[in-house]
């Protein structure tokens, strides 16, 4: 009992010994990773004069740092989204992969091949611009795909430290649990527990809930347990269902496992999902635009003639992929889609999925970029092979699926990459028309025929065997009333007439059989596959021939349709509807592709430094509490040291009196 002088003294030396010890402990781990401040806590003696009993502990607001990690982990997810989006952002702004650059120096080919459309060196030049053209799709989708391969990487490395963090965690738990109320009892642990606490937090989203026993329980921000009393779980990364390329996230607890919906991650790793989220429809519709671009292209070089007196074909090939089969289908179905030639502005940059409610029944849905499943297509087999209307893609489906089985098709996500030219030689661009027209000389009107726009040479066209047709529209004379009379190639074979109202404006169009009976062509663009017209004043027995343009080298008719392409609105919109404002050219497509993410990358880049903001901030409310200052300890320093040395003299003080009592009664 310290009622003594001695005892009171000894027990002032004792106490500021301890409260020195703290206040230098705190000062030399003023820099000391995760360190948090430590105070010593003096109670005075229940009984009788001095100190009783001291306790240290850490100074900490639990809600000051509950804040801290759940802005660690926001910062975290921002940075980590905008650290991969500007790779992409600097990778779209390079002019070296700049696709729209490609784009236009490819057209720009196609003027100046149809200022000589004779002169094989000025087609050259268009066709080395077509294959950059090429070349430039392939190079920025492998691009595309080389950064989703960084980011899947990161996403394995983020995996391992977060497993090796839970490990630590539990351990650390262990410890506290062994040795809390004992002499083995250290601070530091809690503050190793902590700091590996924080770094979870800044690979996800947690919730921390503290024991009695001093362990700490560790919960994803969705409630999943991720540590709990004396286990501890463990993530494993899976390949995607069905994509085995977007990785999934797994969790494992003893014998439990369940898949992580990765928008709820939060943290380095959350942005790292959210980051590939972002990317995966840049590269939908960067294979949107080369298929849209691609079969344009062939369309329109099919209704020309090149310098072989020949037809136009093909310049790109159109790529095909395979369905990807969910990892629970029972059934052995199988897909394929392709897109449909003549259809390239029906596409579009989603993903398709069809599920089968039975071996034969199906129902085709289309997937948004926020998953959302939208019906497009119901039907069963056969036929194996079908057609989506309004999207520009044919399906064939093979095998014996079961219900409940689905399927994802992915026409657009590989296509850039899947394009290829065709033509090596610079004679097989049609940039002739493959028909010319042609007045009688010796009418005595002043009439002059020309084209109008040829929209099919293939099947049921008046074109056959690079040539036309016999019976196609060949021959218009003029009879005494003015109507016009359209003939096959023999001049005699009547066809139909167009009345003279319609004054020889699209004849193909006017043509009846018999005159005031039924229209000889349906759809023009499609049979003969050609329209014409005649201008000016016609007299009776006017005579015009239409024939097959061979020989036309210097006709640059069909180059400059295909120049104008690049005009033209051939995109389909992302947000397309039924209304007339659903289609963009080439260029504001990919401008489109690139402003698309740039604005991504800028609102990374805001949520990121407002995320810094409050990180800071609530940093500086943690460290107001829990961080050391120089200048409090350096304060306490003095004052606990003043205190030691007042304790110490109470102790001198004593001892002076006793002898003195001692010496007295000697």
């Amino acid at each position: 009992m310290a009622s003594d002088l001695l005892g009171i003294g000894t027990s002032g030396v004792l106490a500021h010994q301890k409260l020195l010890q703290t206040t230098s402990n705190n000062i030399v781990n003023v820099n000391s990773q995760g360190y948090t401040r430590e105070r010593t806590l003096i109670y005075t003696n229940a009984i009788g004069f001095g100190t009783g009993e001291s306790m240290s502990e850490r100074v900490i607001n639990q809600y000051a740092q509950g804040e801290l990690r759940r802005d660690t982990s926001a910062f975290s997810a921002s940075s980590m989204r905008f650290e991969q989006l500007s790779t992409v952002d600097s990778l779209l702004g390079d002019t070296s992969n700049s696709v729209g650059t490609a784009i236009t120096a490819y057209f720009k080919g196609f003027h100046t091949a149809n200022e000589s459309p004779a002169d094989l060196g000025s087609r050259n030049t268009t066709l080395t611009g077509l294959g950059s053209m090429v070349n430039r799709f392939h190079t920025l989708s492998s691009q595309f795909d080389k950064q989703s391969d960084v980011i899947n990487d990161r996403i394995d490395d983020e995996t391992l430290q977060v497993n090796s963090l839970l490990s630590n965690i539990n351990e650390i738990n262990k410890a506290i649990v062994r040795t809390q109320g004992t002499g083995e009892e250290n601070l530091m642990l809690y503050d190793q527990r902590d700091n590996a606490i924080a770094q979870l937090s800044q690979k996800m989203d947690i919730r921390t809930v503290t024991q009695p026993n001093g362990s700490v329980l560790v919960n994803m921000s969705s409630g999943h347990s991720l540590v709990l009393d004396g286990s501890v779980a463990q993530f494993s990364v899976i390949p995607g269902d069905p994509d085995s390329r977007d990785k999934e996230l797994q969790l494992n607890l003893g014998k439990n496992q369940a898949k992580i919906d990765n928008k709820v991650l939060g943290g380095g790793l959350g942005g790292l999902f959210s980051a590939r989220r972002d990317l995966e429809p840049t590269k939908r519709e960067l294979g949107q635009l080369a298929i849209s671009l691609s079969d344009a292209m062939n369309q329109q070089n099919r209704l020309g003639m090149d310098l072989d007196n020949e037809l136009g074909g093909d310049l790109f090939s159109l790529p095909s992929s395979e369905g990807l089969p969910f990892a629970k289908n029972t059934g052995s179905g199988e897909a394929m889609v392709n897109f449909v030639p003549g259809k390239g502005s029906e596409v579009t940059a989603l993903d398709y999925e069809v599920s089968f409610s039975s071996a034969t029944g199906f129902e085709v849905f289309s997937i948004g970029s926020d998953g959302k499943r939208s019906s497009i297509a119901t039907g069963s087999t056969p036929p194996a092979s079908f057609e989506v209307p309004g999207h520009g893609i044919s399906i064939d489906l093979s095998g014996t699926p079961a219900a409940g089985d689905k399927i994802l098709l992915q026409p657009t996500k590989q296509a850039a990459a899947g394009i290829e030219k065709l033509i090596n030689r610079a004679e097989d661009l049609a940039l002739a028309s493959p028909l010319k027209a042609d007045k009688n000389s010796q009418n005595l009107g002043s009439g002059i025929i020309s084209l109008g726009t040829i929209g099919n040479t293939g099947a049921g066209s008046g074109f056959a065997n690079n040539n036309l047709d016999p019976n196609a529209p060949q021959v218009v004379k003029v009879d005494d009333s003015g109507n016009y009379e359209v003939y096959g190639a023999d001049g005699t074979t009547l066809i139909g007439v167009a009345p003279a109202s319609s004054k020889g404006q699209n004849l193909m169009a006017a043509l009846e059989s018999p005159l005031g009976g039924p229209k000889v062509y349906a759809d023009p663009g499609q049979s003969p596959g050609y329209e014409f017209s005649i201008t000016g004043q016609v007299q009776a027995n006017d005579s015009f021939t239409l024939s097959y343009n061979k020989n036309g080298f210097s006709d640059n008719a069909n180059g400059l349709a295909l120049a104008e392409l690049q005009n033209k609105d051939l995109v389909r919109k992302s947000s397309s509807s039924t209304s007339g404002n659903d289609k963009m050219t080439f260029n504001e497509a990919y401008t489109g592709l690139v402003v698309g993410v740039g604005n991504k990358t800028s609102q990374a880049n805001t949520e990121m430094l407002a995320n810094k903001g409050k990180l800071e901030q609530s940093n500086e409310i943690f460290e107001s509490v829990s961080g050391v200052s120089l200048d409090e300890e350096a304060g306490n320093l003095i004052r606990f040291q003043q205190a030691y040395a007042a304790s110490a003299q109470v102790v001198s003080t004593a001892k002076t009196i006793f002898d003195t009592l001692l010496s007295s009664v000697r």
